[in-house]
């Protein structure tokens, strides 16, 4: 299925934005990197900002996606490999030199006239996790896998083990991140079961 010029817009403006930063992008730029003029770009997208939160919705979506796929196709694994490969596979998207980069600075860097509506953005698609990981610590603890702490405890060791991790993703080469992935991850499992180890 071919892109449209729309589609083409994201793709450039992503690579853009991840590279230069909102304010090292120009919509000129963008324009001439797909192969149209700059008139006609205003034809998809009103505004530099618009296209940005258009391109970080795009990159929320695909996390979600990753990590819901990563849970859904992993049903038959016992808890602790399912947790886990969703922890591995939300890691391995932000790998992604574009994709990552953009989350980054999304959740770190915003343009300042778009501090309010990525903060929403972001609380939203953590509203969509919350009740991934809540179908996930509910089946541990029914299992009887999972201690009986909090949900708001297990969510806040998950997310801190998360966001950590993508810190990291960005500092260290694949052989150090994974020795890192793998120190923490057996942190976090010890705290969060009862008891019987990753």
């Amino acid at each position: 299925m071919s892109k449209t010029t729309r589609d083409k817009i994201i793709q450039a403006a992503l690579s853009s934005f991840a590279t230069s930063g909102y304010d090292g992008t120009t919509l000129a730029h963008i324009a001439a990197s797909v192969g149209i003029q700059k008139p006609s770009l205003y034809n998809h997208f009103s505004s530099k900002d618009e296209l940005f939160f258009t391109v970080a919705e795009q990159v929320m979506e695909e996390l979600i996606s990753v990590m819901t796929t990563s849970s859904n196709e992993h049903q038959d694994k016992a808890i602790d490999e399912r947790i886990y490969v969703v922890l591995n596979n939300s890691t391995d998207f932000i790998f992604r030199k574009h994709e990552g980069m953009m989350y980054k600075r999304l959740m770190i860097f915003p343009p300042t006239a778009l501090a309010e509506e990525l903060r929403d953005l972001c609380q939203s698609g953590d509203a969509t996790i919350d009740q991934l990981l809540l179908n996930l610590y509910e089946q541990g603890v029914k299992e009887g896998e999972l201690s009986d702490e909090s949900f708001s405890t297990f969510r806040a060791g998950f997310y801190c083990l998360m966001d950590g991790l993508f810190t990291e993703r960005f500092i260290y080469r694949e052989e150090e991140f994974r020795e890192r992935l793998e120190g923490a991850w057996t942190v976090f499992w010890r705290g969060v079961s009862n008891g019987k180890g990753p």
